[in-house]
């Protein structure tokens, strides 16, 4: 991962845990500072009634007992509606309640005995002017507990991410460090360090794998190419002996040309398995001239098969490009088995070549639209393949395709046949 991008889901991930700290944090804090001015306010009102009650009942003794209450436009009584009651409190009911007036807070205790009507009223401007300072007072302490939380979070945050960052380097860095490293031993036995040990079993295990077909695609290499060298030393004798007829001399031919496809075929498949870029090193020709050659090829095989198999050059006039031989019969090659194993008996294979593209088209059985990715995997093969058939050919299509900088492309619907086409991108002789 480049270090932009890593920095990048650093930052990504810091974000998303202070965020998440602050929404909790306020989720909380909002809870908990609602629910206390919520049951604050219940219980002072509550008070506020029975002290009331208790109020306008001592002062209603004091009057019925002729005692003057000493509360002038406070107190007030008479029968309900009257004009006893300013207007602004003739229709209130019996019970508690609180009401601005004149930018005044007051509250109110109605209560009636006796079919008389008596009325009590407080001023509670400066209580309320308090509750509204202590109600900012709390949310003050909400934002404070919100700018602790994010000082938290990015604190908690960095500590968190620091030892999974240091382990994203080293992961990063693995391929460079000696086989069979344990990343495991720099952390704690928590969950990073759990992490890291199953990155270490994962890698190593992909790390012996990938030294086992190493050692595999060096032995095939060596082994394969001493059989080919005796084959072709034994071809130059026999040639120079110059005592085979004509018959023997075509069969001495073929032999030779299967040896030295072999050796092409087996440069090919070192490179890929490689991953190294050897293509400039091989011969380059034209796809016309590759396609040619595999006519000719496969033409028999054709013809054992009841099947028939052409060649249409497009463009003959325009400039032959010219690309990786071996690369290009290899592609060719498999595109045309894989045609002519599945297109079924009396069908018909055409092969297009122009400047810069080839294709394999047949009139078979087609293949379905959900297989046409599939197809292309390893060891994926059609309905009747062939004895012989691995379903590794359009694998390796694909993957030439992919380290030349070529695409293949596959156009094919249920009963209207297949067109496989290799556009021959890339860098061209």
């Amino acid at each position: 991962m480049p270090e932009r991008t890593r920095r990048t889901a650093r930052r990504g991930l810091a974000r998303h845990l202070v965020l998440t700290y602050v929404v909790l944090a306020l989720l909380v804090a909002g809870l908990l500072s609602w629910l206390s001015v919520w049951s604050v306010s219940k219980l002072e009102a509550h008070l506020q009634r029975i002290d009331m009650g208790m109020a306008v009942e001592r002062v209603r003794g004091d009057f019925l007992a002729g005692i003057d209450p000493g509360r002038p436009h406070r107190f007030f009584h008479g029968d309900p509606g009257s004009d006893a009651f300013p207007k602004w409190l003739q229709g209130l009911a019996p019970g508690f309640h609180k009401m601005e007036r004149g930018g005044r807070v007051w509250h109110v205790m109605v209560d009636d005995l006796d079919g008389q009507r008596y009325m009590l009223l407080r001023d509670y401007t400066e209580y309320e002017q308090n509750q509204v300072a202590s109600h900012w007072a709390a949310v003050s302490g909400l934002a404070g507990s919100l700018a602790l939380a994010f000082i938290l979070g990015i604190v908690a945050t960095r500590r968190l991410l620091r030892p999974l960052s240091r382990l994203a380097a080293q992961v990063n860095t693995r391929g460079a460090q000696p086989p069979q490293t344990r990343l495991a031993e720099d952390y704690p036995p928590d969950e990073i360090g759990q992490l890291a040990a199953a990155f270490d079993a994962t890698y190593n295990q992909l790390e012996q794998a990938l030294r086992r077909e190493q050692l595999f695609t060096a032995d095939v290499g060596h082994e394969l190419r001493t059989p080919l060298m005796v084959i072709s030393s034994s071809c130059e004798l026999l040639r120079e002996e110059q005592t085979l007829d004509a018959d023997g001399l075509a069969r001495l031919a073929r032999i030779e040309a299967a040896a030295s496809d072999m050796s092409e075929r087996l440069d090919t498949y070192l490179m890929l398995a490689r991953g190294s870029d050897a293509a400039d090193l091989f011969a380059r020709e034209s796809a016309r001239a590759t396609a040619q050659g595999q006519l000719a090829a496969w033409s028999a095989v054709a013809q054992r098969r009841d099947m028939l198999l052409s060649l249409q050059e497009t463009e003959p006039n325009a400039q032959a490009l010219l690309f990786p031989a071996p690369l290009l019969r290899a592609v060719l090659s498999n595109l045309i088995r894989n045609a002519l194993q599945y297109a079924g008996p009396h069908a018909e294979v055409v092969i297009t070549a122009g400047p810069d593209f080839m294709q394999v088209a047949d009139n078979g059985p087609g293949i379905a639209a959900e297989r046409h990715d599939a197809i292309f995997n390893p060891f994926v093969r059609g309905e009747q393949p062939d004895a012989g058939n691995l379903g590794l050919g359009l694998s390796l299509v694909q993957r030439i395709c992919e380290h030349q900088g070529w695409r293949v492309s596959l156009q094919s619907q249920p009963g209207q046949g297949s067109v496989f086409r290799v556009e021959l991108g890339g860098e061209a002789g």
